[in-house]
């Protein structure tokens, strides 16, 4: 990722909550999330963009074509300028107010009367909540309480997406460095970049000026590092000792010591242990079962078969059908779910539209002959755990996945959840847990009674691989028997290149490849 992308996705992070409170509401404002995630996925150099082709080519490769002359301008602005006036204000009236609406229980009109009332930081807002007055906003505010501190105990995690990007472009500045930490596990989040770094690249970037307590100076922000320098002779310890986790290496250090060595697989030699992937390494009991040849073979994107939870422009999602086909079969892929919402989301499809959409799929089977194109749809469980659609229209859908996405908090979803399995034409039970990263804890579930249920029926649990879900963890799926599929829950292209969160969630919780039912072949 170029650092002016990163700056420029960062500013449009916030003109998108500074939007949300100005207007009160969330229409007008989602061009400007829109264009900060074009930004945080753009391959190009913006700057060079507008270098070769002026303002119309940020227009074309931002999707700004149609309406987006202010956007490309505020760009231009800052590119010319080096900064952009909007933004700068914006600071100096909202500060960590543009935050607020990403709580859950605070929409853009409640965030605009607590900015009303001159409450602009985190801090403000805690103390107002704890106090009489805040009955005058929340009929609740107990629960909002509660659920700011939620946020603010998740408000530092960088999750996926960013840490992608941002590797990549650290890993273009310094050749030698080795992503390590949870990123390189495959966890969906970190509290830092974590880099192996061979002294010399270390002293580089030291001498550079962007290294400053313990924080990475890029794009204008402080972006949290951890460096681990390493010698050419000791390059494999670095790297195997900074990924991590303690209890992995302390489960190979029971066996024998780790020495210097330049890569892994010379350390896991030495201990007479086959390699151990990255993505398996979590709690030490992968060291145990390597011993006795019984630790299945990682799950990696290149195993996948397919996507099997992809949304269209039919309900949410902003890919058309045929743009998702095209996507996934250069990803590789042989199979794909076009899985849009049922009605009761608010954007998913009528019993109308679905036959619209049934009709469209089959033109795109005689157009890409060379794919499976399987008619599907994500079915909302409702609460009494019933499903969305009438088993007649479900009886006619390839592949139906059912979730929950609407609860009121401290009840329990367990028996909601049982009953939708026990329909015969549920496929999948989608992000059983329903935890969104930096928004909201799982439901309260009893995940034991879920899985026993589901391999009991032959079910499907599905991994959801969006990097804001990464549902359900790991530790859930252990000793579970039954069937999983994996799928990226993919609203916008850039989605579906996050399989791999949901492949290492697979792979830690030591699933083998022949109970994913999109998994391949060993």
């Amino acid at each position: 990722m170029y650092e002016i992308n990163y700056a420029l996705y960062r500013i449009f992070t916030f003109l998108y909550g500074m939007c949300l409170i100005k207007n009160g509401r969330k229409l007008g404002c989602r061009r400007f999330e829109r264009v900060a995630q074009n930004l945080l996925h753009l391959e190009e150099n913006i700057l060079s963009v507008y270098e070769w082709e002026g303002e119309i080519g940020i227009a074309k490769v931002l999707g700004l074509l149609r309406g987006g002359k202010p956007i490309v301008r505020m760009i231009v602005e800052f590119i010319t300028q080096g900064s952009l006036r909007e933004y700068e204000e914006g600071r100096r009236m909202y500060g960590e107010a543009v935050e607020f609406p990403r709580v859950r229980g605070i929409g853009p009109k409640t965030a605009s009367l607590l900015v009303a009332k001159g409450i602009r930081t985190f801090e403000e807002l805690l103390k107002f909540l704890e106090r009489e007055e805040a009955r005058s906003i929340f009929k609740r505010p107990e629960e909002v309480l509660k659920n700011v501190k939620f946020y603010l105990s998740q408000r530092k995690l960088i999750l996926a997406p960013e840490l992608r990007a941002l590797s990549e472009a650290f890993c273009k500045l310094y050749p030698s460095a080795v992503p390590v930490g949870p990123y390189r596990r495959g966890e969906p989040f970190a509290l830092a970049l974590e880099f192996a770094l061979s002294e010399e690249d270390a002293f580089s970037l030291i001498v550079s000026g962007r290294y400053e307590e313990d924080a990475w100076l890029w794009g204008g922000f402080r972006i949290p590092l951890k460096i681990h320098p390493f010698l050419p002779k000791n390059r494999g310890r670095v790297i195997l000792e900074a990924t991590g986790p303690q209890q992995h290496l302390q489960a190979l250090r029971s066996i024998g010591s780790i020495g210097d060595a330049h890569d892994e697989e010379e350390i896991y030699r030495s201990l007479d242990l086959p390699y151990i992937h990255p993505f398996q390494r979590y709690d030490g009991e992968e060291v145990k079962l390597a011993l006795k040849g019984k630790l299945p073979k990682p799950i990696l994107p290149e195993n996948l078969l397919g996507d099997l939870h992809v949304h269209t422009t039919y309900s949410d999602g902003s890919m058309t059908p045929e743009e998702v086909i095209q996507r996934s079969i250069r990803l590789g892929y042989s199979v794909v779910a076009l899985t849009d919402h049922s009605p009761s989301t608010g954007s998913g499809l009528n019993e109308i539209r679905l036959r619209e959409k049934y009709f469209h799929v089959l033109r795109l089977r005689e157009k890409y002959p060379y794919i499976e194109i399987l008619f599907g749809a994500e079915v909302d469980i409702l609460p009494d755990g019933s499903l969305d659609y009438p088993d007649e229209v479900l009886e006619k859908l390839d592949f139906v996945i059912a979730t929950i996405h609407n609860w009121k908090d401290g009840e329990d979803q367990t028996d909601r959840l049982l009953k939708a399995l026990e329909n015969p034409y549920v496929y999948a039970l989608g992000h059983p847990t329903g935890r969104v990263l930096k928004k909201r804890p799982p439901y309260e579930v009893d995940m034991d009674r879920i899985l026993k249920r589901a391999e009991e029926l032959g079910k499907l649990i599905e991994i959801n691989a969006n990097p804001k879900r990464v549902d359900p963890e790991a530790p859930y799926l252990f000793g579970y028997k039954g069937m999983v599929s994996i799928g990226t829950d993919a609203h916008k292209p850039w989605d579906m290149l996050y399989a791999w969160l949901g492949c290492a969630q697979a792979s830690r919780s030591r699933i083998p490849s022949k109970r994913i039912f999109n998994g391949g072949i060993e």
